[in-house]
């Protein structure tokens, strides 16, 4: 595709980039005492006017209008970008979709009414809000009932669910369906633009079984039972094979582009016994990787790729400090979990 093709739609995010919170930013929010304090802090970002509607302050509030804000930016990107680029962003897209339905699966295992389910979720628009309505009325057993709806919405999606499926099977589905989504979706870009968003994708799945493993291992699951398919070679080398622990599988990655990132951690997981810090790595892996293509693809769809990941990453620190502030976390435990 044309540089040109990408003239208007890549400076209008250019914009939009330049907006995103510094570091400084994101420390000062760390250390609010209150959600007052929070939200006083955020006014003084772009984020001023996105809360005036708000009526209380609460953990639940503050993401729905932090989800909202999101959607609307992938709403706006897709509404400049060429056009042979949307079928693709529209994949992308179906990730949030997905993500409020693993939510509600997972509230209604911890039985919450239906009135608790909604008042957490934001939800994005009218076809959406009716089937996850029908989702949150179906009891969790029998799962068929569940699965049924699914598939009538997802089509595609029951290939990936098993016989005999738990619940967490159909969580596994859903990632494994996204994932299939964008990869039959990449077909529709021009050459430049497939190889960039194979690069993306095949990292993000890179990430995402690597966590898979590294939780099957912890909790004794079965890791081919979870994995997610069309993974990179670094990973399919350990096919057929199971660590017998968490350092051993990290020691076997020191070879690929991951194995330095998940090393430094080691010591943090030997000192805590917690996941989180490689899943945070990771995280700060992917964003440094999406600002490599943003600055080697200006005018093309790794900056606007880059740019929405920058974006959801930015609103994930938001919402994590809200948490951490809303359960009085010391403002050094709630920077631990940020993505600088």
């Amino acid at each position: 595709m044309a540089m040109v093709d990408y003239a208007y739609s890549n400076t209008r995010i250019r914009v939009m980039k330049s907006l995103f919170l510094k570091n400084r930013d994101l420390e000062a929010l760390s250390r609010a005492k209150n959600f007052e304090d929070y939200l006083t802090s955020l006014k003084q970002t772009q984020y001023s006017g996105i809360f005036s509607g708000m009526e209380k302050a609460t953990i639940y509030e503050i993401e729905r209008v932090l989800s909202i804000d999101l959607k609307k930016t992938i709403d706006k990107v897709m509404g400049i970008s060429p056009q042979s680029c949307v079928p693709f962003l529209d994949a992308v897209s179906k990730k949030y979709q997905l993500e409020y339905i693993k939510l509600i699966l997972n509230s209604k295992v911890g039985n919450l009414s239906e009135e608790e389910i909604m008042s957490k979720f934001f939800i994005p628009e009218k076809s959406t809000e009716e089937f996850l309505s029908r989702l949150i009325n179906l009891p969790i057993e029998p799962i068929d009932d569940i699965i049924a709806l699914l598939c009538s919405r997802y089509k595609g999606v029951d290939e990936f669910i098993p016989e005999s499926p738990q619940l967490l099977d159909i969580l596994i589905a859903l990632d494994k369906y996204y994932f299939s989504e964008l990869q039959r979706s990449v077909k529709y870009l021009k050459r430049g633009d497939k190889k960039i968003a194979s690069r993306l994708i095949s990292m993000e799945i890179d990430i995402s079984n690597i966590m898979i493993i590294l939780r099957s291992i912890t909790r004794g699951y079965e890791i081919e039972r979870f994995i997610i398919p069309n993974r990179s070679s670094y990973l399919t080398a350990l096919d057929g094979y199971t660590p017998d622990n968490v350092i051993e599988f990290i020691e076997n990655l020191s070879k690929t582009i991951y194995g330095s990132v998940l090393e430094d951690v080691v010591p943090i997981y030997k000192r805590t016994d917690s996941l989180l810090y490689f899943e945070l790595a990771l995280k700060r892996f992917l964003i440094e990787e999406c600002k490599k293509i943003m600055k080697e693809h200006q005018f093309q769809l790794g900056f606007i790729l880059g740019f929405l990941k920058l974006k959801e990453m930015e609103i994930g620190n938001l919402k994590a400090i809200c948490v951490g502030i809303g359960e009085s976390l010391p403002s050094e435990e709630i920077r631990d979990l940020l993505v600088f």
